[in-house]
């Protein structure tokens, strides 16, 4: 008999407030977490003028808490191709390809400047040549040189988007299911339900089943991107 399996669940307490504004996107979301809304920045801040003037803050200390008198925010807002999440191919340093798959950490949108996570499970990112190939550090210099460290920042040129998959997104995911006497196996199930991405990896995708909010780790094939669809209703069947 076939069931549902939950492979990962996670838990969230009062300590990851920060990372929760970091995440709102909208001023209503950011209002609902406890925070301020940002017009000049366009993001979610703590809900005191100390992060953000008095005259351009939606919130208790603010102006205002309508998030109605926001008009740089009622505008439609145009979703960047490459953006932190984003799974990418990236160049070596003389523009061959290609060097390797990575997650984009940092995305520096006005300046076209992004980083790349150098592997699965760290936040390290990829670093330049002349970094890698450095001479070693000197005894007395190691607790300092993390300071010289040479980040490689990609231009979109030197990038390739793999899948535009990114925390936040709303897609529908198969879940997994287990056949009786499959060990290790992951067997996908029939029928796909919604989800919210939570967490993406090069191999894969964390989501949120929106129907009972069981977090799950899927492989990426078990996820499909809706993001240029429109979401069809969730179905609740399992397999």
């Amino acid at each position: 008999m076939l069931r549902r399996w939950a492979v990962l669940v996670v838990w969230r307490s009062s300590a990851d407030l920060t990372e929760e504004l970091d995440l709102a996107e909208t001023c209503q979301s950011c209002l609902a977490k406890g925070g301020g809304w940002c017009t000049t920045e366009q993001r979610c801040v703590e809900d005191d003028v100390a992060f953000c003037d008095a005259d351009n803050l939606i919130g208790l200390a603010g102006f205002t808490d309508d998030c109605g008198t926001d008009e740089e925010g009622q505008k439609p807002k145009v979703r960047p191709w490459i953006d932190k999440g984003v799974l990418v191919s990236y160049t070596f340093e003389n523009g061959s390809c290609c060097l390797g798959l990575g997650i984009v950490s940092r995305a520096y949108h006005v300046l076209e400047e992004y980083t790349v996570l150098l592997r699965d499970g760290s936040k390290e990112e990829v670093k330049t040549e002349r970094w890698n190939n450095r001479k070693p550090a000197k005894k007395k210099d190691e607790n300092s040189e993390y300071h010289n460290i040479e980040f490689r920042y990609f231009k979109p040129r030197e990038l390739t988007v793999v899948s535009t998959l990114r925390p936040g997104d709303l897609v529908q995911a198969h879940f997994v299911v287990k056949k009786k006497g499959a060990e290790e196996e992951l067997i996908k199930s029939r029928r796909a339900e919604l989800a919210v991405v939570l967490n993406t990896t090069v191999t894969s995708v964390a989501v949120n089943f929106t129907s009972d909010h069981i977090v799950s780790i899927l492989p990426r094939d078990f996820v499909v991107d809706l993001t240029n669809e429109s979401a069809p209703r969730a179905r609740h069947t399992e397999l």
